[in-house]
This record gives structure tokens, sequence and C-alpha cells, in this order.
């Protein structure tokens, strides 16, 4: 993953042990159909937007008490999951309903994230939530396809997004830095999901690395991110 023009950590330290954030439930649901993206398989219908899982987070990534961890029930594709990418939301708040909307009405088929991070605007600050993708074991929205692509960008982009684990954090990389809570749930969540699929650290990239796209944008503090990942 390259640093080029992305800032430092302004602060110049790494995560501190504080009390454990805890998730809130997402309510009020409104009932769409909700097409697959880049799905492996036919698009199927739901009755309702799916439910998203809270999930607990501890803020030291050297303990994995109240640590996330994968479901021991859930069907996870074991040898799928290779790369993660970290995007950011492009605003300041938000919600994963919220991204589902905008979506929506930009032509999409429903948002793009396996797990989202929230910034205290919509979402609580440093919670995670899991969202349908990564529940249904679904492609992510990272790279898109042109239409006079080539066979070759066309097969690297389908990988790519079938691949790889998208992460995305509330709020504007490129006109603010994010939260000191998003930033450990951020963390440790990328070294969880390294630890548990075997990725390695250079298949944690961010959106701009594979993107025309700027995101998670010039504040995103991507030496403090480096020196936290696993080999």
């Amino acid at each position: 993953m390259s640093s080029t023009g992305h800032s430092k950590d302004p602060q110049g330290r790494g995560p501190t042990r504080t009390t454990v954030v805890w998730a809130v439930f997402v309510t009020s649901m409104t009932a769409v159909a909700v097409l697959l993206l880049l799905s492996d398989s036919p698009p199927s219908t739901r009755a309702n937007f799916p439910a998203v899982k809270p999930l607990i987070l501890g803020q030291d990534t050297s303990t994995s008490e109240n640590s996330w961890a994968p479901d021991a029930s859930a069907s996870i594709d074991q040898d799928r999951w290779d790369h993660i990418i970290i995007h950011h939301s492009g605003r300041m708040t938000g919600t994963v309903r919220d991204l589902d909307a905008r979506a929506k009405s930009a032509g999409l088929n429903g948002v793009g994230y396996h797990f989202v991070i929230g910034n205290g605007s919509g979402l609580s600050d440093g919670v995670v939530e899991e969202g349908y993708r990564w529940t249904e074991q679904l492609p992510g929205a990272h790279v898109a396809i042109s239409a006079n692509a080539t066979s070759g960008e066309r097969d690297k982009a389908n990988r790519l997004n079938r691949r790889s684990i998208g992460i995305c954090v509330i709020g504007n990389g490129d006109r603010q830095p994010f939260t000191e809570a998003q930033l450990r749930a951020l963390i440790e969540l990328v070294r969880s999901l390294q630890q548990t699929w075997g990725i390695p650290a250079t298949g944690v990239r961010l959106h701009s690395d594979v993107s025309l796209d700027s995101g998670p944008g010039g504040f995103f503090p991507t030496e403090r991110l480096e020196a936290h990942l696993l080999p």
C-alpha cells in the first residue's frame, strides 16, 4: 500500500486503551428490493432492507478482549478473501441505511461495503457495523469497470471486487481527519480480518490505490495504519 499523497497521523502516536464502544442498532429499516451489485450469482429480491449486525469493539489493539471475531455459525468462504480495501463515505454524516439509499439514488444496487465505521454523526463514534455483503458473502463494489475496458482489465477488476473486503469509514478524509475512535476501530478490525483469513500487509489497500477516487483522503494516517498491520 503506497502512502504517497497521504499525510501522517497529526497526533503521532499509536492507539491507547479507552472504554469499549457499544454498538447501536439501526432501526426503522425501509422496505426495498436490493439487487446484488457484482454478484457471483443472479440477484435475489429482499422484502426488506437487511438488518446490519452491530459489533462491539475494544479500543486496544494489543488485546483480543471484546474484539470483533467471525461468527462461528456464519457460512464464510475461508479461501476467498485475500485483500482489504479502505474507503471513506465522502460525507461527514451517515449510517449504513444512508449509504444504501445514496447508492441506489446513483443508479447502483445498494451499499457496496462489507463493514462501516461510524463517526458519531448518524452512527455512533467508533462503532463498526457488518453489512449484508459480508453476512451473505457477496462481492464488494471497489472498482468500476468501464465499457471500453480490455478483457484483462475486466478480469482484474472483477477479481478485486470478488476477493476484497470493503471497509468504509464515515467522513471525508479530504476535508478533515477521522476521529480517534474510528482509527482505533479500523486498526482492530483490519488486524482481526488479517489474522482470521491470513491476509498479508501487502493485501491491505486504500481505495485510491486501486481507483481514481481519492478516498480515504489526504488526512488519512496511512503510516499509522501501516505500523499496526500484521506482516
